[in-house]
């Protein structure tokens, strides 16, 4: 039961941080555009909530590390 349960968990983290690339992509398009428009503090937030989701992710994946 154990053993299911890590396995599970593992291939949750994988899908949220596989999930969160698709979102990092979003918001770099969005950040470029509000580059466009001169929303220079927009950008900013933005880039903050891409290196957020990068450290989210770093997170999620040393999960993984730590079940193995």
């Amino acid at each position: 039961m154990v053993d299911k349960q890590k396995e599970k968990l593992a291939k949750l983290c994988e899908h949220w941080a596989n999930h969160n690339e698709s979102h990092k992509e979003s918001f770099a398009k969005w950040r470029d555009i509000a580059n466009e428009m001169q929303l220079k503090s927009v950008v900013e937030e933005l880039n903050k909530a891409i290196a957020s989701m990068n450290t989210c992710n770093e997170h999620l994946l040393s999960v993984i590390d730590h079940i193995k």
